[in-house]
């Protein structure tokens, strides 16, 4: 059903948008928006930064897990998602 999907899909995309800005440090919110929502090249991200790729992969993977955390508490995961956390 299209409209209960699109529902869901509003939802889930307002529980990201939570747990970004309520779980994630200035750090991992600059990095996550940058790359992910932003679509910023990893090197240029590196460049501006003034950091390493390994700093930055770090902090994404700190960043997905507490995503992935968040969500799942919230019911928005199922169990299997949220046991690689």
């Amino acid at each position: 059903d299209l409209p209960a999907r699109e529902t869901e899909r509003r939802d889930m995309a307002s529980a990201v948008r939570r747990a970004v800005d309520e779980q994630l440090t200035p750090r991992q919110r600059q990095i996550f928006v940058a790359l992910v929502l932003n679509g910023v090249p990893m090197d240029a991200l590196v460049a501006e930064l003034g950091s390493s790729r390994n700093a930055i992969y770090k902090t994404m993977f700190d960043a997905r897990r507490k995503l992935r955390a968040a969500l799942a508490a919230n019911g928005y995961l199922g169990d299997e998602t949220s046991r690689h956390s």
